[in-house]
């Protein structure tokens, strides 16, 4: 029985490398750009709600800061309506008959008035800083609103290419197997039977691969049963035969053992 010998080629095992990993580039390209286009989908409907959101924070704290100043406006309002107010009371008793003959109790009125300024402006200026304070968040917001919009975009941009990576080297898992069939169809369309190494580990299309694989054994196996039944043939024939008669057989027995890819069983007779 002929002996396979190991042949490169076809049916070699094919190593990962960074330069095969585009071993069918449309359909590895074609599914590949379907995963992107699904990604830059749900980034942009992600980045669009944060985007929302954050406005919507933004708009509040821009409402907080103009409440803030019309509350310290109104404050304004006060304190002047307050020493208006406290002018004309002082007027008011100088004037009086019957409280301008006692200096104390004018005394007594300035000083409560004094008092009623004093807390009315500590509330103003305590109305003024936290008003100062909500515009400096308004701003610090605003400025960290920008500063996620790149990174989001930054981020978004690298998930939609390391989707493109990994759908890669996934359709790679895929095209590999299909790459090496095909080859090992050609070889065997060029009438060379040879049987193909397993596939690597992580590969897909393992079971139908080795269905494959299991068919071109089966087919070495009844061709050299069929080229020992040959060699039998000529054997018996060559002590009967004519010079050059068995030619023929001979020829087959050649193209059949060429299929296999294996060394020669005999030696054609000579003429």
């Amino acid at each position: 029985m002929a002996e396979a010998t190991a042949t490169p080629g076809a049916g070699g095992r094919h190593q990962r490398r960074l330069k095969n990993y585009l071993l069918d580039p449309h359909f590895q390209f074609k599914y590949t750009s379907y995963l992107m286009l699904i990604a830059v989908a749900l980034s942009l409907g992600l980045g669009s709600l944060i985007w929302r959101t954050s406005n919507a924070v933004i708009a509040e704290s821009k409402n907080a800061v103009h409440q803030g100043e019309e509350v310290v406006a109104r404050g304004k309002e006060v304190v002047a309506e307050s020493q208006k107010v406290s002018l004309v009371v002082q007027m008011n008793i100088v004037k009086d008959p019957v409280y301008s003959d006692n200096p104390a109790l004018l005394e007594a009125f300035k000083a409560d008035a004094a008092k009623q300024d004093e807390r009315l402006r500590a509330q103003q200026a305590q109305l003024v800083k936290q008003a100062s304070d909500l515009k400096q968040q308004s701003v610090e917001l605003a400025r960290r609103q920008t500063t996620m919009l790149y990174t989001l975009c930054g981020a978004l941009a690298l998930l939609v290419v390391l989707i493109g990576a990994a759908g890669i080297v996934v359709t790679h898992r895929v095209a590999g197997p299909i790459f090496k069939m095909r080859a090992n169809l050609r070889a065997v369309a060029d009438g060379r039977l040879r049987v193909p190494t397993p596939l690597r580990k992580g590969d897909e299309l393992v079971e139908f691969f080795e269905a494959y694989r299991s068919m071109v054994i089966s087919l070495r196996a009844r061709q050299e049963d069929e080229i020992g039944k040959l060699v039998k043939a000529i054997t018996t024939l060559e002590s009967k035969a004519e010079p050059g008669e068995l030619e023929s057989l001979h020829a087959l027995l050649r193209d059949m053992e060429a299929a296999l890819e294996v060394k020669p069983s005999l030696q054609p007779a000579a003429t």
